[in-house]
């Protein structure tokens, strides 16, 4: 086996839980303050006053759209509406759209909350119609900025909680009292005005239930859910095939976000779900295996290493990473030189610390946000993975077989080897196998 275990092994059907890994040493703590101080502004997740950040899928978009100063603070951690992973903010709600949704799958976006918000008052007693002119709500909309980011009008204007008002597809326009026979059209603040109708409201906004929390679950019951690991592909005929009958079977593809949410409490899996992940950034895995991710809206996430295509032995680069994420697909890190970490950290704690973390802060950088991390070679010690604890990811996978995920382990997260070219019944065996290990029914 590749992986080097200090780790204890739960009851059977447990999955892998790390022994409580002592503490780094002063030195290495020095190390890891000063390498985490070096690391450039997207580390910090813009902890704003509200002290929630923003999640790491929704980084660059939140940049892109203006930031704070155009959605205002997170009123929300992320939540899943269905297969949909959202936060709230202020003026705002981004999220990334689910396979089942009609939106281009794992493509981070702004929603039209006002629409989503007329829906639901549609529903609700406390509104009513207003006679107030739909004209006079335009003022507020002036500046071309802010007719953009506004858009269309939604319906027309309501009397809602005794205000009158005018939705548009991203914005709220409220007519307030300036003076006893005057009022004055105002920007609301739509996403905080949304958090704060009924669950009753918001089910019928949005289609079905949509939590605004996070529910607290101390521990959680474990999660069964094979993680395929592929390295290379021999043709996009045979991966296409693999993946067709995978999901002709009932298996149902979700996010490495969806099972972490699910693992941690908070999110729940479809039954029989499945997990994709890709090791090592190779290009033909761009090649050969995206266009059948994107065509079947199968999620997958990719374990890169920045940089690693100087060695001219087929790896992507910085751009072909952010085209996965153009494409909807997560990207991670395998560190920057694809190091085996339990001998590195021994020998230069520093040189440890610097690949766990810088291949973080490219990719963040230049990528999007990243939570995830994979252990190059599957090889990790309890040492390393406190590394990788500590340095602020949320998640960590191996190469250790199995499909049992407990909160517990999900910085030692079991995998399943899968050849992109093996037929369905060499896949179902895996994952037969994998079940086995752990003591649990195999999905398929």
């Amino acid at each position: 086996m590749h992986e080097s275990l200090s780790a204890s092994s739960g009851p059977r059907g447990g999955g892998l839980v790390l022994a409580a890994p002592p503490r780094a040493s002063r030195s290495a703590a020095r190390l890891l303050t000063a390498v985490n101080e070096d690391s450039q502004a997207f580390a910090d997740r813009w902890r704003f006053l509200s002290g929630i950040p923003v999640e790491a899928a929704f980084l660059h978009r939140f940049q892109e759209l203006g930031g704070a100063h155009a959605l205002g603070y997170p009123l929300t951690p992320g939540v899943f509406i269905g297969d949909t992973l959202a936060q709230y903010f202020t003026h705002a709600r981004l999220e990334v759209p689910g396979r089942s949704s009609e939106m281009p799958m794992g493509v981070p976006r702004q929603a039209c909350l006002g629409e989503i918000l007329a829906r639901a008052l549609a529903s609700s007693n406390s509104v009513s119609p207003t006679s107030e002119p739909p004209e006079i709500f335009s003022a507020a909309l002036i500046m071309s900025a802010a007719r953009d980011w506004a858009g269309s009008a939604v319906g027309q204007p309501l009397e809602w909680r005794d205000v009158p008002v005018r939705l548009f597809q991203r914005d709220i326009v409220r007519l307030m009292p300036v003076s006893p026979n005057m009022r004055r059209p105002v920007r609301g603040n739509l996403g905080e005005l949304y958090t704060t109708i009924t669950s009753q409201e918001r089910a019928a906004g949005d289609g079905h239930l949509s939590s605004l929390e996070r529910p607290a679950i101390a521990n959680p019951d474990p999660v069964v859910a094979p993680v395929l690991m592929y390295h290379k592909t021999r043709g996009a005929d045979l991966f296409r095939a693999q993946v067709v009958a995978l999901l002709d079977h009932g298996l149902i593809p979700v996010s490495l976000d969806h099972l972490v949410g699910a693992i941690e409490g908070w999110a729940t899996l479809p039954p029989r779900a499945f997990v994709v992940t890709f090791d090592d950034g190779w290009v033909v895995q761009i090649e050969e295996a995206l266009p059948t991710l994107v065509e079947l809206r199968v999620p997958a996430t990719f374990f890169v290493m920045p940089g690693f295509e100087r060695y001219g032995q087929g790896h992507m680069t910085v751009a072909q990473f952010r085209d996965l994420r153009a494409a909807g697909m997560t990207v991670g890190s395998h560190t920057v030189n694809h190091a085996r970490l339990p001998t590195l950290i021994k020998e230069n704690q520093g040189a440890a610390l610097a690949e766990i973390v810088t291949s973080r802060d490219i990719l963040e950088r230049e990528v999007d946000g990243v939570d995830y991390f994979a252990y190059p070679h599957g090889l990790f010690d309890a040492a390393s993975a406190q590394v990788v604890i500590e340095t602020g990811y949320r998640a960590a996978v191996t190469t250790l077989p199995g499909i049992r995920h407990m909160l517990g382990s999900r910085f030692v997260l079991r995998r399943i080897r899968a050849n992109a070219w093996a037929t369905f019944g060499e896949i179902r065996g895996s994952i037969r196998r994998a079940a086995a290990i752990d003591g649990v029914d195999s999905p398929i």
